[in-house]
């Protein structure tokens, strides 16, 4: 839990703060002020009680915490995730509002938007298992995704797509029905913003990347 915890704040840290390095005073400012990662806490205190075997006098008023807790985010802010998801750290949610993400195995960074529903096919005609989601994927508002589907590494989910069927890695994907838009897509800016973490690179369209030396330009053309 406090791994994926610690992963969760370095993103919500690096996306947040002016220069992606916030000192302590910003930190706990960032803490106290995104209700969405309230709301990822609560899911990784009730993920660590789901998955741990707790001697009863512990379980009982931990659960009662958990869901009451988890009742708050739900009414105050509209987000719900299941203690049962899979979810590696890293995840960011970057609004609140009919976020519900159930009992599904999604990978490291991944960044959920406001409106977005991950469960459970019900409609009696796909596989109604639940979803299987990579590292890395970057998912827009209003996105359904459902059914016993994988979402490959990398891959991105345009706003208000319907999501039921198998999407690539590196894919991203668009409207309803859904249709791909373009494959070996680089979402690494919209991830990770300009400020990512030690352990990413990032990928900086070119008006967006630092001008290069002077000396380094001159050895180029040289």
């Amino acid at each position: 839990m406090f791994e994926r915890l610690g992963r969760d704040l370095a993103r919500y840290f690096s996306l947040e703060s002016e220069d992606g390095n916030p000192g302590l005073l910003e930190k706990a400012k960032i803490v106290a002020r995104y209700p969405t990662l309230h709301a990822v806490i609560v899911h990784r205190f009730g993920a660590w009680i789901h998955r741990t075997s707790l001697p009863l006098p512990v379980r009982v008023p931990a659960k009662v915490v958990h869901h009451a807790a988890s009742f708050l985010t739900r009414v105050m802010w509209g987000v719900e995730i299941t203690a049962g998801a899979d979810i590696g750290g890293g995840l960011y949610i970057g609004h609140t509002g009919a976020v519900l993400i159930g009992d599904v195995k999604m990978g490291r960074d991944c960044s959920v938007s406001g409106l977005v529903t991950i469960g459970r096919r019900t409609d009696g005609r796909g596989k109604k298992g639940l979803p299987e989601i990579g590292e890395r994927v970057w998912i827009g508002t209003g996105a359904v995704i459902f059914g016993e589907i994988h979402i490959g590494d990398g891959a991105t989910i345009a706003p208000l797509t319907m999501v039921g069927r198998n999407v690539g890695p590196r894919t991203l994907v668009v409207g309803n029905p859904m249709q791909v838009l373009k494959r070996d897509h680089d979402n690494s800016v919209q991830t990770y913003g300009t400020h990512p973490p030690a352990d990413v690179i990032v990928s900086l369209p070119a008006d967006r990347a630092p001008a290069a030396p002077m000396s380094a330009v001159s050895g180029a053309r040289s």
